[in-house]
């Protein structure tokens, strides 16, 4: 997970732009990451991506929302990567 400037419009290859939305009682705060594109093949990113289709939809346009605070979603890619790692 590497933290994505606001105003590079480019992705590298091998990347997926994602908006992490937290949800709060202080109307939501979003982070902007790139997240490599073989980590969201990872069993335990699925439950995210679910979580993202049921608060947004699939018709999600430009870059995907996912409801989950920073780091969480730290924590969750770096399972990802140990899980893929003890392979």
């Amino acid at each position: 997970m590497a933290p994505w400037p606001r105003d590079d419009k480019r992705v590298p290859k091998g990347y997926l732009p994602i908006v992490l939305v937290r949800d709060d009682d202080e109307g939501g705060e979003e982070t902007r990451v790139l997240v490599r594109v073989k980590d969201l093949k990872e069993p335990c990113m699925a439950a995210l991506l679910e979580l993202a289709e049921q608060q947004f939809g699939y018709g999600q346009q430009g870059v995907l929302r996912v409801p989950c605070d920073a780091q969480r979603f730290e924590h969750v890619v770096n399972m990802a990567r140990k899980s893929k790692a003890a392979r």
